[in-house]
């Protein structure tokens, strides 16, 4: 199973958008994948439409009262594609027990593993970037120079800290093309160290997806939208973890969070 965290440098930058739509491109491609919301304000159960009972079971409970994590997956409309809801923020889980919910999930069979984490980062990195193996940073054009700043503090804690290989950026909702030239993209690929996996125009339809002005509904654009830009950046990004990725640094994830809580109570 192969784990991957969308990594945000600030808040509005597509990030939920993006794991959602990733994951249902692999998963369209035949891979089991599970989506893990890591935010409270459950924006993958609004963009996939999946209705949680409230007697329904989340992660937090199963966690709490140590059950099969499978008590807490709920299927969606679209094959191979299961969400995990958190039922609190990634943060939470340090107050709960951030071991176990290291071991939940490396229980979990199957081919992808995305967690969805809220922003800001802050102690949620600890669980997301070290329980990943991969990275992927979201840059938007907005605050460009706060977003790129950002980035290069979370590439070298998800690098160095977490050993979470950060396998590129994704340049999101661009607004002004002329800006981001070839050249341009080639120096922030240099500053970065990372190279850039995508670039996402802004657009409308795909805004309304998320439920946004004048939707009445959200929906999941990978499903929608098949000969949209967007869809095709989206499967760039999913052909990019199905290729040959780096050997992960973490041989023990739930050895590496034991490490890892370890080290935290000493700051």
């Amino acid at each position: 199973m192969k784990s991957v965290t969308f990594a945000v440098s600030k808040g509005g930058v597509g990030k939920s958008l993006i794991t959602v739509n990733v994951g249902a491109a692999l998963a369209d491609k035949g891979k089991k994948v599970v989506l893990v919301e890591g935010d409270p304000n459950h924006p993958l159960q609004v963009i996939l439409g999946v209705d949680i009972p409230s007697e329904g079971l989340k992660l937090d409970e199963v966690i709490k009262e140590d059950m099969k994590i499978e008590k807490a997956m709920y299927s969606t409309d679209f094959d191979n594609l299961s969400l995990i809801p958190s039922g609190v923020s990634l943060q939470s889980y340090f107050e709960i027990d951030p071991v176990n919910f290291a071991k939940k999930l490396m229980d979990l069979k199957a081919d992808f593993l995305l967690i969805d984490v809220p922003f800001p980062l802050g102690e949620a990195a600890f669980l997301s970037l070290g329980i990943c193996e991969y990275s992927i940073i979201i840059l938007t054009e907005d605050e460009f120079v706060l977003c790129v700043e950002a980035a290069i503090d979370t590439i070298r804690l998800s690098k160095y800290f977490f050993k979470c290989f950060p396998l590129g950026f994704i340049l999101n909702r661009i607004k002004t093309l002329d800006k981001f030239t070839e050249g341009f993209v080639k120096d922030l690929e240099s500053l970065l160290e990372i190279p850039c996996v995508a670039q996402i125009r802004e657009d409308p339809m795909v805004s309304k997806s998320y439920g946004g002005v004048g939707s009445h509904k959200a929906f999941l654009a990978y499903q929608k939208l098949q000969e949209n830009e967007f869809t095709k950046s989206i499967d760039k990004v999913a052909s990019l973890l199905l290729g040959r990725l780096p050997k992960p640094e973490k041989e023990d994830v739930v050895g590496f969070i034991e490490e890892v809580i370890k080290q935290r109570s000493k700051l």
